[in-house]
This record gives C-alpha cells, sequence and structure tokens, in this order.
C-alpha cells in the first residue's frame, strides 16, 4: 500500500511595510531548528519519498535573510549594548516562546531566567542588561537543530558557558545562523532534484481561497455564521495568489509544482477551475471534506480505524470548467497522531505504533491496487515537543517504512502517475482540516471587523485602479501589500481559539499592510486603521430557530447539530490546531422542551470530570458527570447546597458527551428576552482543571417561540 506523507512548511509575510525588518523571528527561527533539520533527516534514508510544501512567502523570506535584504529584530538586538524599556518589555514577550519543559528547563542558566520572569515583567529593570543578553543568546540557542548544539564547538562552548554572553558571542550565534540559513534552499532543490521529495506549492501569502472568492462560502459548512456585511469578494485575487505561487516556486525550484496545499486545506467548488488554470494537477484537504462531499460518517472502531477505507484511502476525481483535477484526503487521526499525540511517546514506540496501524490499515486495503493513506500536517511546530526535535521519531519511521513489505511510501505525483483516479466527486463539499469549517478564520467580531476593513481597502482599490491607470510598477506595489493582508495568519490569530504572547505583533502587522496599500495609493489611510482590533469582547449570536439534535454523541456533528450554536474556546496558544485545546468546541441550541448541549474534547472524556454551570432567570444549576461515569445528574445550587433534581438524558462517546436538560428543570420559560450563563469545567485525576471561558462566563441565548414561528 501506497503512503504519502506531506509535511507543511509555512510562514506569513513578517517584514514591515518599507523596512527591511521582520517584527517576528520565526522564518530564521524555523529554518535553523526545523526547515534544514527535516531535509537532513531525510537524506539519511534515500529509499523514503516524501512530499514538502515551503509557502512562496516563506521561500521568499530565506532567500532574502541569506542575501542581507531582511533583518529581524532579534538580530538587530544582539547588536545593542544596552536596551530600552520597549527592548525590554520585546525580550520578555518574545524569549520564552518555547516549549518551558522540553527545552527551557533542559538548561539550568535559561531555567533561571524564567523562574524569575514574573518579577520582570512587573518591573523590566529588574533583569540587568547582561541578563537581557543572557536571555536573548539562550532563546537563539533553543532555537538552533539540537544535532548542532551538541557537535559544533562554538555552539557547545556556548551551552557550557551558560551566562555572562559576549556581545561579540551574541553576533557570531546570529552568523552562525545565517550561514545554515544559506544551505536550507539549496537542500531541498537537491532532494527534488534526486527524485527523493516532491516540492509543493500554496497561495502566495497563504490566504484562505474560498473566502477571498466569496466570504459567504463560509456559511456552507456553518449555517447562521456572522459575516462581514456586504460580503468580501475578490475571486480575481484568488487567481493572482495561485498564479505568483507557482511562478516563485518555478523561480526558486526551477521546475513548476504539480501539487497544491491550499491554505489550511480550505476547499469550494470555486477554487477548483483557479486552481486548474494555474497548471497544477491535484490538491488535497481532509477527510472530513470527503466524507462532507459522500454525506458518509468516517466513523472508527475503537482502534482508530476508519471504517468506510473504502472511500478514504485513495485518490479522487473533481472536475471543472478549466479542467479535471485529483484530489487526496488525509487520515485525519493519523495526522493528529503526528502532530499532537506522539509528542507525549517515546520516539521509537511512536514509530512502532504509526507503522502498526498503517500495516492494519494496508490489510484492509489488500485488494485495491490504487489504495493511499495519505498524512498531511504541520511539519515545523511539533517537534520542539518530542524527543530531540523528532529526530529519534523520524528516522524510526523512515527506517521502518523502508523496511515494510506492505508498505510503499511515495509522493502523490509518484502514486497518480500509476493511478490515476478513477472515481469521480459529483460534488466538492466546502471546509478546511480544522473542523471542516472555516470558523476559526471568520465568526468571531475580530474576524469581522479585519475582514470589513479589507473590504473596505479592496473597494477603494478597485475604485483607484479605474481611475488612476496605475503603470506596472505601481499596481504591483499596491498588491504586494494588499495581498499580504489577505494571508491567512492574521485571521487565525484573531480567532478566540488562539493566543499568543504576539497577538498585538499580528494585528500590527495585518494593519500596517493594510495602511501600506493605502499610502501606495496616495490614499490617507482611514482613522480606524489605527485601531487595534485584538481584543475585541465574543458574543455568540442568538439561536435563529429551534433545534431537536438526536443524541449519538457521533464524531461529526454536522448531521445532528448543523444549526447549532458554536461558542469556540479561547486561548489556544501555538499555531497548530487539532481542532482546539482539550475543550474543542461547544455546541447548544434549544426546542420549547429542552436545552441541548454538546460538548467535544481533543482527550478521552473518562480521563476528567465535568460540569456544566447553567445561570438561568431561575437560579444556577449543575449537570454534572464524575470520571467514568456513564450518567449525569442535574443539581440546582441553593443557599450553598446542591439539590439533585434526577438525571439528564445524555449521550457519550470517547470523545464528545451530549446533554437534553428540560427547560422546566433549570426554570427556563422562553420570550425574547431570554438568556442565560454557561461555564464548562473539566477536572482531572490529578485535580487539574481546565474552563471555557478561561475567566467568567459566556452568555447563551434561547430560541423562542417567535424566532421558531418566522424562522428569523
Amino acid at each position: 500500500m501506497n503512503v504519502a506523507i506531506i509535511w507543511h512548511m509555512h510562514q506569513p509575510l513578517y517584514r514591515q511595510p518599507g523596512s527591511h525588518t521582520a517584527i517576528l523571528p520565526w522564518v530564521r527561527l524555523h529554518a535553523v531548528k526545523d526547515y534544514l533539520h527535516m531535509a537532513q533527516v531525510l537524506s539519511q534514508h534515500p529509499d523514503i519519498h516524501v512530499t514538502f510544501t515551503l509557502t512562496p512567502s516563506l521561500a521568499e523570506q530565506l532567500e532574502e535573510y541569506v542575501s542581507g535584504q531582511l533583518v529581524d529584530r532579534l538580530m538587530q538586538l544582539t547588536e545593542q549594548q544596552y536596551f530600552s524599556p520597549a527592548d525590554k518589555q520585546y525580550l520578555l514577550d518574545m524569549c520564552f516562546s518555547i516549549s518551558w519543559d522540553n527545552i527551557i528547563r533542559r538548561y539550568p542558566p535559561y531555567e533561571s531566567i524564567l523562574n524569575r520572569r514574573h518579577l520582570a515583567q512587573m518591573n523590566p529593570d529588574y533583569f540587568s542588561n547582561q541578563t537581557y543578553r543572557d536571555l536573548l543568546v539562550w532563546f537563539n540557542l533553543a532555537w538552533t537543530d539540537p544535532n548542532l548544539l551538541e557537535n559544533d564547538p562554538f555552539l557547545v562552548g556556548l551551552i557550557q558557558k551558560g551566562q555572562n554572553f559576549t556581545l561579540a558571542e551574541a553576533k557570531n550565534l546570529i552568523q552562525t545562523h545565517l550561514s545554515l540559513m544559506g544551505q536550507v534552499l539549496p537542500t531541498y532543490k537537491q532532494l527534488s532534484k534526486n527524485g527523493q521529495l516532491e516540492l509543493i506549492t500554496a497561495p502566495f501569502f497563504h490566504p484562505i481561497l474560498p473566502l477571498l472568492v466569496d466570504s459567504t462560502i463560509a456559511r456552507r459548512p456553518s449555517p447562521g455564521l456572522s459575516l462581514p456585511e456586504p460580503p468580501f469578494r475578490a475571486p480575481e485575487d484568488a487567481h493572482e495568489q495561485l498564479h505568483r505561487a507557482v511562478a516563485k516556486h518555478t523561480e526558486v525550484i526551477g521546475k513548476s509544482p504539480t501539487g497544491l496545499w491550499p491554505s489550511e486545506g480550505a476547499v469550494a467548488p470555486e477554487i477548483l477551475p483557479l486552481v486548474a488554470e494555474a497548471g497544477l494537477h491535484w490538491l488535497a484537504t481532509d477527510e472530513a471534506i470527503l466524507g462532507e462531499s459522500l454525506d458518509v460518517y468516517f466513523d472508527r472502531d475503537e482502534n482508530g480505524m476508519v471504517k468506510r477505507g473504502d472511500l478514504l484511502y485513495h485518490p479522487w476525481r473533481v472536475t471543472s470548467e478549466k479542467g479535471d483535477l485529483a484530489i487526496i484526503f488525509r487520515d485525519h487521526e493519523l495526522s493528529d497522531r503526528v502532530g499532537f499525540t506522539y509528542q507525549h511517546l517515546p520516539g521509537s514506540q511512536a514509530a512502532e505504533d504509526m507503522i502498526v496501524r498503517l500495516q492494519r490499515i494496508a490489510r484492509t486495503q489488500s485488494g485495491r491496487p490504487d489504495a493511499l493513506v495519505s498524512v498531511i500536517l504541520d511539519g515545523e511546530n511539533a517537534w520542539e515537543y518530542y524527543e530531540h526535535n523528532g529526530d529519534i521519531f523520524l528516522h524510526e519511521l523512515y527506517r521502518r517504512l523502508a523496511e515494510a513489505p506492505d508498505l510503499n511510501p511515495v509522493t502523490p505525483d509518484e502514486h497518480l502517475a500509476k493511478h490515476p483516479p478513477g472515481d469521480a466527486l459529483e460534488h466538492l463539499a466546502s471546509g478546511s482540516w480544522i473542523m471542516g469549517d472555516f470558523t476559526t478564520w471568520m465568526g468571531d467580531p475580530e474576524h469581522i471587523e479585519a475582514w470589513s476593513r479589507l473590504r473596505d481597502l479592496r473597494e477603494v482599490y478597485e475604485l483607484w485602479q479605474k481611475e488612476s491607470h496605475p503603470n506596472k510598477q505601481r499596481l504591483q506595489d499596491v498588491q504586494s501589500h494588499l495581498f499580504a493582508a489577505e494571508g491567512s495568519d492574521w485571521f487565525w490569530w484573531y480567532s478566540h481559539r488562539n493566543s499568543s504572547d504576539q497577538d498585538a505583533l499580528f494585528d500590527q502587522l495585518f494593519r500596517d499592510y493594510l495602511a501600506a496599500a493605502y499610502q501606495a495609493m496616495d490614499i490617507i489611510p482611514p482613522d480606524n486603521i489605527a485601531q487595534p482590533i485584538t481584543g475585541m469582547l465574543q458574543q455568540p449570536s442568538a439561536p435563529r430557530h429551534f433545534i431537536t439534535p438526536r443524541l449519538v454523541a457521533a464524531p461529526d456533528p454536522r448531521r445532528h447539530w448543523k444549526d447549532a450554536e458554536v461558542i469556540r474556546p479561547q486561548a489556544s496558544v501555538g499555531t497548530m490546531q487539532q481542532a482546539g485545546g482539550v475543550i474543542q468546541a461547544v455546541r447548544y441550541g434549544n426546542d420549547r422542551d429542552n436545552l441541548y448541549i454538546r460538548i467535544e474534547l481533543a482527550a478521552p472524556l473518562n480521563q476528567f470530570a465535568l460540569t456544566l454551570h447553567l445561570g438561568t432567570s431561575g437560579g444556577d444549576f449543575l449537570v454534572k458527570l464524575g470520571r467514568i461515569q456513564t450518567t449525569a445528574f442535574l443539581f440546582q445550587l441553593s443557599h450553598g447546597s446542591q439539590i439533585n433534581i434526577g438525571p439528564v438524558t445524555s449521550a457519550l462517546a470517547e470523545k464528545i458527551a451530549e446533554f437534553a436538560i428540560p427547560l422546566g428543570h433549570i426554570q427556563v420559560k422562553l420570550d425574547q428576552e431570554t438568556v442565560g450563563t454557561l461555564v464548562v469545567t473539566l477536572r482531572s485525576a490529578n485535580n487539574q482543571t481546565e474552563s471555557q471561558p478561561i475567566t467568567g462566563e459566556v452568555e447563551i441565548s434561547f430560541a423562542h417561540e417567535q424566532q421558531a414561528m418566522s424562522g428569523s
């Protein structure tokens, strides 16, 4: 059975408009810890063929660092003898952005600074200038391939010294980084030339293509989702993002790409002709999109094995007016295991688990010559949580794949050359690889504000083109800023599901690109461009009508909970999502008799005691489900006591809990003003808790008789 592994490498454009400074250092840091490392590991296993995306915005920045056209702020700070208050705050925010337990605490001098960070946050002058330089050096060391830290004499010397680093040592460390960066693109290009690696592309600035074409597409998987009014529509920008990507890929690699990873696996029928017109032959996305396209649930057995592998494990054909395309769908469970689960296991054990699962699939697909299992995930952000930057896992996985007689690691191009897709999809569903929808980039108040500002700029841009007839160079200058602002990353961090210490910087960059586009047209930016978007309050909208979901705790919520309201958990720190943190989503709605609540987790439900705290006009109530229990009970809080009202109708699965709570029991009488509050709390066996929202409570609105009758 063929196995296709696709590692997705991406960074947004961090350069501040009009400058040669990157406000964030992630291109450089991932290059010296992950990008070069991933290619070097692969090169030691010549029988293994895998696929990578190096997004054009990433490749361009790698080139600019190496040529000296781009530096980042941390590089500039290594040149300074002293640090301003703003410099100190930046270092305190930035220089602990790596796994504390797996990386920082490995080095006692670095851990010592971490343990005193809270004091410096209260008073930045608590740390001396020397301590800030030590912090800066340690952060750059932490973001270096550990193989180099163990073998390069200069880096070994810095580790051994531990503190009191000199200005010269800090500068030399940066030069070491730049030397390593210079090897990244040539290494990938050589592996591609050797036929061991297939490089595919992604839209230039990593936009969500369906939302560029028409933002109302977001409502297909999420009816009632809040959108900008009027909508954002710019299909010509989606076209340009693809064509520029193909041109950049061809320039860097020396040949045009055949495959596309649409940003975040986001697809819709409207993007297919654009993809075909760009000269691409295939694309990939998530199994949830195939399930919705076929109206099939990809249920799994107790071992996580897909029951309808005959549908998932082979390429499909999709048609468009510009030509047919092949499309492959990743195994979500296997991909998430690499991205999220295996970091908690020893590397060799994790590789063994992956091989065993692949071989089980191979046995079920033995009669199908075109069988292909696709494992597709972020290839840069997981490794800091693994043993030795993922070395042990990756080497063992590649070794076992090469030795397994029933597994054949291939690139999609190699597979499709021998097995063109025969089965055609009559309809391609719209959605992404996260929850099968677009709610990571659309629906929150910050999303709406950001898309509205982008839409306003786009309208001014269209009028400017008609009236000014700009020359080619000036048009390209404006487009470079506009297209950068269309990237997915800004909207990712505007989501309440994601948070980092750099949220304000991402917000600043997005608004800087909007302002730069206006200025390139000689137009004064509107006043609201200066107003931050990050931090706006999330208020879920009122349910539009009654729902009566069937309580079956199915993994996919779309059949029975399609019209429910969705509360997205806050503060999933990092640039990857398994579809949230431990609490992935809370869905709710009501009919005339019951309030329905569905809780979706990223970990087994039986590891936690679950409590729902409901506040209504009739009082405070608790729905409690004990750890490893199968029956939930409703309690009313009264004068400090919990009065047991009785059991609650529920449906439980491995990571799903669904409840039907009688409105009469929580004293809700439906009318136009009925609102309540909700807090969801998990408590583990060792008494660690997680609550959503993190602080306070979220307001929920009940559908009422008039809404149900009018359908509004």
